[in-house]
């Protein structure tokens, strides 16, 4: 169109703009925007919104000004809210806030639900329940309704800050003012209660989900597997998977992940890797998560050489072994007795750029007090609180028994030898 000269309007400059946006290539866009003669307010919301979803909101921002000041186009509510929404995404929730009270001052724009939800959800996420109810009071103020979302921002926030009560409060409110739960609030709610331990209330709600005709999700169901494998629940949890399949639900990593560890955790580790073998059938490859898992389980039934021939498997299939993956195996190997396994994989993990964790030397230290190497064990504590970590009650406990029994052994050689000498 350019070579032959053709007219270009607006629309098609759109167009274009929206799909390079699309494609990742948000500066490419600009570029256009700058050689179009007269673009409007689509044109410019459409590069913003492309450089906040690659998370450039601060060009973004910059791209609200030029707007203003070259195109004379004074930003809209889609603007305002894409940027807010931009910095919220990627954690500058000061930032979002300072844009809508910006946009408050100039009074061009009217705050509306989304963008407190994006300021809401922002300071959920950072563990500030405060402010983002304060928010939640000035958009009740405003005369601006909760939607569905709010609600749900909220209700995740109070689950895992521990106020469950509070929680359902809300959730109550949102019925009265006529607002049905969708399925992220049930997913909320069960994800709550299973993380409070409460499984028995997270399936009361699974059913009254369904009466309600809300279709559960994959994480629906991953949330309630891995609840049950904490319970040791291994066939309910096999019942889910299987209504979750007969429900058209496609299982994903994430969920069979769950499966596996419901099976291993329960000292049925053949059961696992037959998941697991089923799973790659179904083309989902495992990764550092099963792999951990199942060392985890063998480690426990104490098949801590096999769990270690896993790793070896993991390298082979292009996946690196972390620092659950040595702690797990440092554990095991302690558990056993095999400090001296325990040590090596100790040094093989720091020569892979990993430094010890606390669970490392409480493994460790319980090992060594095991085999009553209590002095060793002292040793270890010393080194820890060099690296600058903190001794925990599970390190003293360890320590304390190591030390305790050492002395018993002491007190019982030294009573035989004086039996000895007198005989």
């Amino acid at each position: 169109m350019f070579r032959l000269r053709l007219p270009l309007c607006t629309t098609t400059f759109n167009i274009m703009l929206r799909h390079l946006c699309s494609a990742g290539k948000p500066a490419r866009a600009l570029q256009l925007l700058r050689q179009m003669p007269r673009p409007n307010a689509v044109t410019y919301n459409t590069v913003i919104a492309g450089f906040c979803s690659r998370g450039r909101v601060q060009a973004a921002l910059d791209i609200m000004r030029e707007m203003r000041e070259r195109g004379g186009i004074a930003p809209n509510q889609y603007t305002y809210g894409t940027v807010i929404s931009g910095w919220c995404k990627v954690g500058r929730v000061d930032e979002a806030a300072k844009v809508f009270d910006e946009m408050l001052t100039k009074g061009e724009v009217k705050p509306e639900a989304v963008m407190y939800n994006a300021l809401i959800g922002g300071y959920c996420d950072q563990g500030n329940l405060d402010t983002a109810l304060l928010y939640l009071d000035k958009m009740v103020e405003r005369g601006i309704a909760m939607t569905v979302t709010t609600y749900n921002l909220l209700v995740h926030a109070l689950f895992m800050d521990g106020r469950g009560k509070e929680a359902y409060q809300l959730v109550e409110e949102m019925g009265g003012k006529g607002l049905a739960p969708d399925v992220f609030t049930y997913n909320i709610l069960i994800n709550g209660h299973c993380k409070e331990g409460n499984v028995k209330k997270a399936l009361e709600v699974f059913e009254n989900m369904f009466s309600k005709g809300v279709r559960a999700t994959v994480v629906t169901y991953t949330s309630l597997i891995y609840a049950l494998s904490k319970k040791g629940q291994v066939q309910e949890a096999d019942r889910l998977f299987d209504d979750a399949v007969m429900r058209g639900i496609r299982p994903d990593l994430v969920l069979y992940n769950a499966l596996i560890n419901s099976h291993s955790a329960s000292g049925n580790i053949d059961r696992a890797f037959e998941i697991m073998a089923d799973m790659e059938k179904k083309r989902i490859a495992p990764d550092d998560v099963t792999y951990n898992t199942l060392m985890r389980g063998l480690c426990l039934l104490g098949r801590v050489d096999e769990a270690h021939k896993l790793i070896d498997e993991m390298k082979r299939r292009g996946i690196q072994p972390d620092l659950v993956s040595y702690n797990t195996l440092i554990s095991g190997y302690s558990m056993k007795g095999d400090v001296k396994d325990a040590l090596r994989i100790r040094d093989e993990m720091m020569n892979k750029g990993f430094n010890p964790t606390i669970l490392t030397y409480n493994a460790l230290i319980e090992g060594l007090c095991k085999n009553g190497q209590g002095d060793d064990a002292e040793n270890l504590v010393k080194e820890m609180v060099q690296n600058g970590i903190t001794p925990d009650d599970s390190t003293y406990i360890s320590l304390i028994e190591g030390l305790t029994t050492e002395d018993e052994r002491a007190t019982e050689d030294e009573q035989l030898a004086q039996n000895a000498a007198k005989a």
